[in-house]
């Protein structure tokens, strides 16, 4: 599992002032770094600034109907939590289809937040790890298929055996300073010939 180097940083966009104070105290005391923005339209907004760790952000009307931020956030793979009044379901729906992995509604115990968020960016880091294994896993897959593929050709053109042809494409791969699944996919895509070694006298 990643672990943080440094403390979490978690954007917090509340307008109500005694809401983020509250908020932010507990998020403080509890280690991680906060982010205080009152709009949601100028939070996170600098292309220049590392995302946030963490967001946690009000939706409630009127200030709230703007799923720009969540947009941004989701786009950048930054977990986020949503705040709410009661009722505001449509919102909330708009939300979680935007992104956001969970709702806090008004009102609420700020006690709460500290165990939650810690639960949601746990969950948040083991999928990032699920989907960088199973991209790797993609990747090996296709290189092993590629170079499969080529040695195949190699043996059928060139009449040598299994571990002939995978020694002729690993060779010229390394001469020509490229991976053998890049070499093995321009030979069978004809881009590419393998070039054999002339025989000795």
């Amino acid at each position: 599992m990643v672990r943080f180097v440094t403390k979490p940083r978690v954007l917090v966009c509340e307008q109500d002032r005694e809401i983020a104070h509250s908020i932010m105290s507990v998020l403080e005391a509890a280690g991680f770094d906060v982010l205080p923005e009152s709009d949601p339209r100028a939070a996170w907004d600098n292309a220049q600034a590392p995302p946030p760790d963490f967001a946690l952000f009000d939706i409630s009307p009127p200030h709230r109907e703007d799923m720009a931020l969540a947009r941004r956030l989701s786009d950048a793979r930054v977990p986020f939590v949503v705040l709410s009044a009661h009722g505001d379901g449509t919102l909330v729906k708009r939300a979680i289809e935007a992104g956001a992995i969970g709702c806090f509604f008004k009102p609420f115990d700020v006690s709460i937040i500290v165990p939650s968020i810690r639960a949601w960016i746990a969950r948040a880091t083991e999928l990032v790890t699920l989907r960088q294994e199973r991209q790797s896993l993609l990747e090996a897959l296709r290189h092993h298929r590629s170079t499969g593929a080529a040695v195949g050709v190699i043996m059928e053109r060139h009449g040598l055996t299994l571990d002939g042809a995978f020694e002729a494409l690993r060779r010229q791969a390394r001469n020509e300073r490229q991976s053998v699944a890049k070499l093995g996919s321009a030979i069978v895509a004809g881009s590419v010939g393998l070039q054999l070694p002339k025989p000795a006298g």
